[in-house]
């Protein structure tokens, strides 16, 4: 910290009246504000209690004294740690890549300092919110799925309520996805149960998971093909892709059987040219 900032926030200290002193300290020393989901999250993430008070006092350090890489012997006056336990502790948190180092361009004249870097903490404390957020969509799903007749949040925004056969489909669908249908995609099964069997919407579906195709439109595209054939059953599904494969398979003999001709009219092309040079 500068000497300009400190005279900013200094004044002249009053021995006869302490805890007013101290409170105004209290205002004027600034804040590390900790984010309740670090506070939350931080043992799933990997960080045990004495690592989190090292994790905060190095982020004290960069905000008040502006330390990007604070010296052990500085941090062991801030912990109830001796120095080589933090220094294991530092160790640990790059190994368990909750924090890293990096280069940061420092005033104005553009000089570089190594310092600890916290992108790696948000990433990781991410993906954790990211798991309990997952979990918390599935029991909220079960819970409504398990209700006989209750209506969704997306059916009451939507108007929408569903016969026992659409939140049946709508649920495989969830569980394939891993995630709760948007209105719109509800509204897509629906339709689709106007013009096709329960089966036959299943057996798309079941068809763009093992392409890897997790989304409606490569869906609705199965659909579509095999309505413009007036195939309506399972049997005629296997029946049509039974034909597509034989003629697939006649295509490629006869790709072949083109280029093997080809090869033996080049090498006979070839034989003639040698004979008459």
């Amino acid at each position: 910290m500068s000497h300009k900032n400190s005279y900013a926030v200094k004044k002249e200290f009053d021995a006869t009246n302490m805890t007013v002193y101290f409170g105004s300290a209290i205002f004027t020393g600034g804040m590390t504000s900790i984010p309740n989901l670090f506070l939350k999250y931080y043992r799933d993430v990997g960080i045990t209690d004495s690592e989190m008070m090292l994790i905060i006092q190095l982020l004290r350090l960069r905000h008040e004294e502006q330390l990007l890489m604070p010296s052990i012997e500085t941090l062991a006056g801030c912990l109830s740690a001796e120095p080589a336990q933090i220094e294991r502790q530092i160790k640990n948190l790059l190994d368990k890549k909750v924090i890293g180092i990096t280069n940061y361009f420092t005033g104005d004249d553009g000089s570089i300092k190594q310092g600890y870097d916290f992108e790696p903490l948000v990433f990781e404390l991410s993906e954790v919110w990211a798991l309990n957020q997952k979990k918390e969509l599935d029991r909220i799903a079960e819970r409504l799925h398990s209700s006989p007749g209750h209506v969704s949040r997306d059916q009451e925004k939507t108007g929408i309520v569903l016969t026992p056969r659409e939140q049946d489909l709508c649920h495989t669908f969830e569980n394939e996805f891993g995630r709760l249908l948007s209105p719109m995609e509800i509204e897509q099964i629906i339709g689709w149960l106007e013009e096709h069997d329960t089966e036959l919407i299943l057996e798309a579906l079941r068809q763009a998971v093992i392409r890897g195709k997790h989304n409606f439109k490569y869906i609705g595209s199965i659909l579509r093909e095999w309505h413009k054939n007036n195939i309506r059953t399972l049997q005629e599904v296997e029946a049509y892709q039974q034909r597509f494969e034989q003629n697939r398979a006649r295509q490629m003999q006869r790709k072949t059987g083109m280029e093997s001709v080809n090869k033996a009219d080049q090498k006979k092309k070839t034989l003639m040219r040698s004979m008459y040079s």
